[in-house]
């Protein structure tokens, strides 16, 4: 099982209740292929860049979880086929960017190490008379 992190994008004309609902069935379609939701974190609504699907805006989710990865795949295809949502990107997150989110900052420690010496003038230097 690994830990990957979900965004999807929610039709912006979709009341807040049946968002709320897609939410919970994509959590429940993690639990149902015997992975486990983190986390949860509704972004809201933000504006597109660009059209998307005809829509200028659009509701973002995203989704800590672990899955098994053969079930991953199962997942992103019910995503595909939902035509309520507009967009999704699933990343598998590994060992090092969980350490760094879940660690607090440290600040930066100057290396130790001598600086390189100074080239010696005299010797590189020939004067011409």
């Amino acid at each position: 099982m690994r830990d990957y992190e979900l965004v999807f994008i929610v039709r912006p004309d979709l009341e807040d209740e049946a968002v709320q609902g897609l939410i919970d069935r994509v959590a429940g379609l993690i639990r149902e292929y015997g992975g486990e939701v983190k986390k949860v974190e509704p972004w809201g609504r933000r504006k597109f860049a660009y059209f998307i699907n005809r829509y200028r805006e659009g509701y973002y989710v995203l989704m800590q979880f672990v899955l098994n990865a053969r079930r991953v795949a199962d997942l992103e295809r019910w995503l595909l086929l939902n035509e309520d949502v507009v967009r999704h990107l699933i990343v598998r997150l590994d060992e090092v960017a969980l350490k760094a989110k879940g660690a607090p900052a440290e600040p930066a420690v100057a290396s130790e190490a001598p600086e390189p010496e100074a080239a010696e003038v005299g010797a590189a230097s020939t004067t011409e008379e």
